[in-house]
């Protein structure tokens, strides 16, 4: 099943204000007036929309507190509906179910300076953790590229904290800025990026930083099928099924009946992570590496496959 209703918590679309040209700021508050968990820069949340479209936004952190959440939503006419309906159809006083916020992309901890590297939309969890290093007294410095003043977000604010540099460029050609940028850093400094997929990639294929950079991505490639068949065993009914060429084990698991965590299905959200107790997954989703996916013994089930003949999930 999807995220299941009692994980869920409804809430009135309070305010619609504009953020920037094609970005609004959606606020919204808890119908049961009951106060809302505290978030860090770097969350998002689940929202349930009509259709049956379930989709992730990035709480901006500053503006959140017990009363409300708020997001950042761009509006993307070739996206998959989700910001469509957002900025077409969305009223204030509609009821929207909404999960608990989850957090993929968290800031370490640390005393080590920081580079944030935001583009278009991914501005979301970056603001936040700009203002949270700031509290902290840690040492950190934006980059914001943005197709012009009037599309950046918060650009008034941003413009007049010396702290951030603001660059305006067109589709793509913020690549090569990038790049320099991160060859300038110092050794130690650690970097969050999250914006369009071209600049995300220019940056992991440097491959200088290692561990130091952390990304968040809006989107996968989509994923990765096997080319056969392998076996799929759940440790804790002991059923096992096989999952055909071309299949994912989700929807092999869903339509089996299985009660399995999920939502966004394209490998961004992590609803779907479970334990790997015996096999090797192949990952295609974009929450964490294949090394931390090591670490961590897991994988997601909407995206991912098997290099081995069967697989072993603490399911």
């Amino acid at each position: 099943m999807a995220l299941s209703e009692p994980g869920l918590r409804a809430m009135r679309l309070n305010a619609i204000r504009y953020g920037a040209q094609d970005i609004l700021l959606y606020e919204l508050v808890p119908l049961d007036g009951q106060p809302l968990a505290a978030v860090e820069a770097g969350a998002h949340l689940d929202l349930h929309l009509p259709a049956g479209l379930i989709r992730q936004y990035s709480l901006i952190t500053p503006l959140c507190n017990a009363e409300r959440y708020v997001v950042g939503v761009k509006h993307e006419a070739s996206g998959r509906g989700g910001s469509r309906w957002l900025h077409e159809q969305a009223r204030v006083g509609q009821v929207i179910e909404v999960s608990e916020p989850r957090n993929h992309f968290p800031l370490a901890a640390g005393e080590a300076p920081v580079c944030l590297v935001a583009g278009g939309i991914g501005i979301t969890p970056i603001y936040s953790m700009l203002r949270a290093l700031q509290q902290a007294g840690r040492s950190v410095h934006l980059h914001y590229w943005s197709r012009s003043p009037e599309h950046a977000l918060f650009q008034r604010e941003l413009a007049a904290d010396p702290l951030v540099t603001l660059h305006h460029a067109v589709a793509n050609s913020s690549d090569a800025g990038v790049v320099e940028l991160l060859r300038g850093l110092p050794a130690d400094t650690q970097v969050y990026a999250c914006g369009p997929a071209p600049m995300l990639d220019q940056m992991e294929a440097e491959g200088q930083l290692g561990s130091r950079l952390h990304v968040e991505r809006f989107s996968s490639d989509g994923p990765v099928l096997a080319e056969g068949a392998f076996t799929v065993a759940l440790a804790r009914s002991g059923r096992e099924y096989l999952i055909p060429p071309g299949e994912t084990i989700l929807n092999v698991l869903v339509e089996a009946g299985e009660d399995v965590l999920y939502s966004c299905e394209q490998g961004v959200c992590g609803a779907c992570e479970v334990k790997v107790l015996d096999g090797k997954p192949v990952h295609g989703d974009t929450v964490y590496s294949a090394d931390e996916h090591a670490r961590r013994c897991t994988m997601m089930i909407c995206c991912s496959s098997s290099a081995s003949p069967r697989l072993l999930l603490d399911i």
